[in-house]
C-alpha cells in the first residue's frame, strides 16, 4: 500500500496542526509490522521541521518559479492534485483539512476544528470565507473523514450535512519530545527563563479565543485577595496569534500585571520542563478541536485546569478540573482550590497520569492504518 501525505503542515507548521502532522507521519512509520510506502509532500525551500530518514519514506519537493506563500499557494492550486494524479497512490490524506483537488485515488482528510464558523469575530473576513468554502468541499468530496475529536465530528455534522457513517473520531498522540525531564536539567530550565517556585502555566497561542485575559483577571484577582502566595506567577507560552495586542492591553491594567509572565514560543525538552515544574497548567480556552496542552501536561504529572466546553472535557476526563470559561470567578475559584490543596494536586497527578496513557502514537497510527486499508485502491 502507497499512501500520499500532503505535507505542508509537518514541513511548516509549529502549532496543532503541525504537531498533528508530524505524529501522524512519524507515528505511520513506527509501525514496523506494516508494509505500507509513504510519500510527503514538502514544500519548496527553508522549512521550519525536517522529515525523517526512513526506509518507508519519500519526499516529494513542490516546483514553482514564485516565492514563498504565493508560489506555494499557486502550486497546490493548479499542479498537486495532477502530481498525485500521475501516481497510482493507494490513497491520499489531507491531515488539515483540506483536500487539492479531484483526485484518482481515494481520499482521506483529517479535520480538527470548525472554530472559523463557532467564533468568526476572531478571523478575517477573507480567511473565514475561504476556510468554509474549502472545508465544506472537501469534507464532501472525501471518501472518509477523521475527526480528532466527538465535539468536532458533531460540529461536521450540524455544520456540513456530514453523515455521521462517514467520520471516523481517532484521538491524536503526542510528541516524542514531552517525557520527564530530570532534575539537573529543570534546574538549567529555571535559570534559565527566571522561574518562581510556584507558577501557573498556560500553554497555546496568545488569541481572545484561549481565553488567556480572563485566566489573567481570574489570576489578579487570587493575588489581590491573597487567596494564593504572593511569589506566584502566571507563565504565558506561546506565539501571538490574531487579536493579541487586545490581551496585552487588557493585562496591562491589571493591578498584578508584573506578575504575569510572557516568555514567547518554548519547544521540546524546555517546554516539557516548563510543564512539570508547574504548579498547575491552566487551559480555560473557549474552544478546541482537542486540546494538546491538557494532556500534555497530564502525562507529564501536571494537575490541569480546562474548560467544560467544545472538546476539552474528552482531551481532559475526570482528571481535570473543568471551569465554565467565560465566568472569571469559576476560573479563580478551581485554581484555589488546586494551588492550596497539595492532596488534591497528588491524586490529580495520579489519575492525570492514568488518563493521558490512553493517548498513544501506536493507538492513533493502527487506527488511521484501519481507514487506509478500508478505503485503499490495493484492497
Amino acid at each position: 500500500m502507497h499512501i500520499a501525505i500532503d505535507g505542508k503542515r509537518f514541513f511548516l507548521n509549529a502549532s496543532g496542526l503541525g504537531r498533528y502532522s508530524r505524529s501522524l507521519v512519524n507515528s505511520l512509520l513506527s509501525l514496523e509490522d506494516e508494509a505500507c510506502l509513504l510519500t510527503l509532500f514538502r514544500p519548496k525551500g527553508h522549512v521550519k521541521f525536517e522529515a525523517p530518514v526512513h526506509r518507508r519514506l519519500r519526499i516529494v519537493t513542490a516546483d514553482y518559479l514564485l516565492p514563498g506563500d504565493a508560489g506555494n499557494a499557486l502550486w497546490r492550486f493548479t499542479k498537486f492534485s495532477g502530481l498525485i494524479n500521475k501516481k497510482k497512490y493507494s490513497v491520499f490524506h489531507g491531515p488539515s483539512h483540506i483536500l487539492p483537488g479531484k483526485l484518482n485515488c481515494p481520499s482521506i482528510v483529517t479535520m480538527l476544528d470548525l472554530i472559523f464558523l463557532r467564533f468568526p469575530r476572531y478571523f478575517p473576513v477573507f480567511d473565514r470565507q475561504y476556510y468554509k468554502v474549502m472545508f465544506k468541499k472537501s469534507a464532501q468530496q472525501a471518501d472518509h473523514i477523521i475527526s480528532i475529536s466527538e465535539a468536532t465530528k458533531s460540529d461536521l455534522i450540524s455544520y456540513f450535512d456530514i453523515d455521521a457513517d462517514k467520520i471516523s473520531v481517532i484521538y491524536p498522540a503526542f510528541d516524542d519530545m514531552l517525557t520527564t525531564v530530570p532534575d539537573s536539567y529543570l534546574q538549567k530550565i529555571r535559570s534559565t527563563y527566571e522561574l518562581p517556585k510556584d507558577y501557573i502555566l498556560y500553554v497555546g497561542n496568545i488569541e481572545p479565543r484561549k481565553n488567556i485575559l480572563r485566566l489573567a483577571q481570574a489570576f489578579d484577582f487570587l493575588m489581590a485577595s491573597g487567596r494564593i502566595d504572593r511569589e506566584t506567577e502566571l507563565v504565558v507560552v506561546g506565539q501571538k496569534g490574531w487579536f493579541y495586542k487586545e490581551i496585552f492591553a487588557g493585562i496591562e491594567r491589571l493591578k498584578n500585571r508584573e506578575k504575569i509572565r510572557f516568555l514567547g514560543p518554548v519547544y521540546g525538552r524546555d517546554l516539557a520542563g516548563l510543564y512539570q515544574m508547574a504548579l498547575v497548567m491552566a487551559y480555560p480556552s473557549l474552544f478546541e478541536g482537542f486540546g494538546y496542552p491538557v494532556l500534555e501536561a497530564m502525562q507529564l504529572g501536571t494537575p490541569v485546569l480546562t474548560s467544560n466546553v467544545s472538546s476539552l472535557p474528552e482531551a481532559g476526563g475526570s482528571a481535570a478540573v473543568l471551569i465554565e470559561p467565560e465566568q472569571v470567578d469559576d476560573i479563580a475559584s478551581g485554581l484555589e482550590k488546586i494551588i492550596n490543596d497539595e492532596t488534591m494536586r497528588e491524586d490529580m497527578t495520579s489519575k492525570g497520569l492514568a488518563h493521558a496513557s490512553q493517548f498513544t502514537a501506536e493507538r492513533m497510527a493502527r487506527q488511521t492504518m484501519s481507514i487506509y486499508r478500508r478505503f485503499a485502491n490495493c484492497l
